[in-house]
């Protein structure tokens, strides 16, 4: 039997898509709808997200928990808890703080603020959406920025050596002109199981090239019911990128990175097998367009139809980099 702690019901992730006119059930925690067009009832527990569907029969993720939803606020915050899990979501105009790094500052302040006096107080899966992630330059790039903000949060909220309990984490970027920064994330009342990747450094172990403070996440993470959550995973070795300006070889050496993530997770004993399949969840962030039908047509050739799988238009973290993928797994 695997390790670790269970919740009564692990939180179960799915692509659906959403009828605008029918509620969402009570056990759904929250729903993410990706795209403009997309429907989204009108129900305080959507979220919209303005990365528009490339490639992928549904275009909205449905998280279920074990009970009925309970709603909240907390200042920016709305959040969702079913006894067993925690949701929560905020979204920030950058102008209200004098700037992304502050608005970062603030957002991660708020949320380990309201986790540290929470039952839930274990974050372990996080993602952030930044207007224009790549713009600027050397350390004012946005990117940066952003990781600036959110190494100060954690440094005031925390202290302690770095890599200690940073959740898994996606940061990728959209086109808009709000200049606004979206976090949404998951919380739970025990400690999740941190995985790292033996081909790549640590995230907040980076050298200073990359900006003034080290990205703040882990690789991976097994949560308390022991589901994956793998972090936004791209062309990197060691720290560095590789296959610039080649989608294809760019696509193979993350699916290399990701099955190291799954088989690491295995060897933790808290999953049994790490092959992907229809419990599994795969999303891709991917920077052009025109490259949606060959990452489809390859993914689908080394998944098989079977896996759930989204392809969204994003800009990623690093100008280079023309494509990352996030991976949601249970046995």
């Amino acid at each position: 039997m695997p390790a670790g702690p269970l919740a009564t019901r692990p939180l179960q992730a799915r692509y659906a898509t959403l009828d605008p006119g029918a509620p969402l059930d009570d056990d759904v925690l929250t729903a993410v709808v990706f795209g403009a067009q997309t429907p989204c009832p009108a129900d305080p527990r959507c979220l919209r997200i303005d990365l528009e569907p490339l490639a992928g029969t549904a275009h909205s993720e449905v998280w279920r928990g074990c009970g009925p939803a309970r709603l909240g606020t907390s200042g920016p915050i709305r959040h969702v808890d079913d006894g067993e899990h925690f949701a929560g979501w905020l979204s920030l105009e950058e102008r209200r703080f004098g700037g992304l790094l502050e608005a970062t500052e603030a957002a991660y302040l708020a949320i380990l603020g309201l986790h540290a006096d929470s039952p839930y107080r274990h974050v372990f899966r996080i993602w952030n959406v930044v207007d224009a992630i790549n713009e600027g330059d050397g350390d004012e790039e946005r990117y940066r920025q952003f990781c600036l903000g959110r190494a100060r949060a954690f440094a005031a909220s925390r202290g302690g050596p770095p890599g200690i309990g940073y959740p898994a984490a996606s940061a990728v970027g959209k086109q808009g002109e709000t200049r606004s920064l979206q976090v949404c994330w998951f919380s739970m009342r025990e400690p999740g199981l941190a995985i790292e990747n033996p081909r790549q450094m640590s995230a907040f172990h980076y050298p200073r090239r990359y900006g003034p403070a080290a990205p703040s996440f882990s690789r991976a993470m097994i949560a308390p019911d022991n589901t994956l959550y793998v972090s936004g995973t791209a062309s990197i070795l060691g720290h560095a990128s590789v296959h610039p300006n080649d989608p294809a070889a760019q696509l193979d050496e993350t699916m290399v990175n990701l099955d190291v993530l799954l088989q690491r997770a295995v060897a933790s004993q808290r999953l049994q097998q790490g092959k992907l399949g229809a419990n599994s969840l795969v999303k891709v962030y991917l920077r052009h367009a025109e490259d949606a039908a060959m990452v489809e047509r390859r993914l689908r050739q080394r998944l098989g139809e079977q896996v759930p799988l989204l392809i969204l238009a994003a800009d990623i973290c690093r100008s280079e980099l023309l494509l990352e993928i996030e991976l949601v797994h249970r046995d």
